[in-house]
């Protein structure tokens, strides 16, 4: 009995330990890869409570090994967005301008339900008070209601243009090449961030001048 609550404590311990180590955020603000961490890791730990004969450096070593994977591959999906896309998927409008987008919600296996159920608990009444509702990366769905701050959309994020976002809000790649051609930007990957709001606000950050923010309209 002695030796479970000892090995109890030693793994309770380690695991606070690689999480702090980690940088896990909230359950309902991890990404898919993390959640599939966290149960990789809650499983393995459990081996050496349940069962005392097993060494506790069995449930050590693939720990020691999940974690530095983990924090590579979060990483790697800061520098690449085609493996941040896969390994994390994008987020989905799923209102847009006050209308459902029901292929979309259909290609995500959204329900109306849950949409519904969504709304009421940011206190929406209607799904008519909605002008965005945005399924996001964590699962989360994000309201903008209507007569509110206008909305930014990022289109180009460390380089990388998200053409479904141009397409829905109205824009093409000639829009956006006269707007980078006015800065004497001539590709993308010399763009950290471009973003345009719903009244035509544009805000753009260059790669090698992080903190030089021009608004553009």
């Amino acid at each position: 009995m002695a030796v479970i609550f000892i090995r109890t404590i030693l793994i309770y311990i380690l695991l606070l330990a690689v999480m702090r180590i980690s940088g896990k955020r909230q359950i309902g603000e991890i990404q898919i890869s993390e959640l599939v961490t966290t149960f990789l890791l809650s499983d393995i730990a459990s081996y050496p409570l349940t069962n005392p004969g097993i060494p506790i450096l069995n449930a050590v070593i693939p720990i020691f090994t999940i974690i530095p994977l983990e924090i590579i591959f979060s990483f790697l999906t800061t520098k690449c967005a085609r493996l941040k896309k896969l390994l994390d998927g994008k987020p989905s409008i799923v209102i847009l301008h006050g209308k459902i987008q029901k292929k979309e919600m259909e290609r995500l296996r959204l329900s109306m339900d849950d949409l519904l159920c969504e709304l009421r608990l940011k206190s929406i009444a209607s799904v008519d008070d909605v002008d965005y509702a945005i399924l996001e990366q964590n699962g989360q769905i994000s309201v903008f209601e209507k007569n509110k701050a206008p909305l930014s959309h990022a289109v180009i994020i460390d380089g990388t243009l998200n053409t479904q976002l141009l397409k829905q809000i109205g824009k093409n790649k000639h829009w956006l090449q006269k707007i980078l051609k006015s800065v004497n930007i001539q590709e993308y990957r010399d763009v950290f961030l471009l973003s345009v709001t719903d009244d035509g606000n544009i805000t753009l950050i260059k790669q090698k001048q992080l903190e030089e923010k021009k608004n553009l309209s």
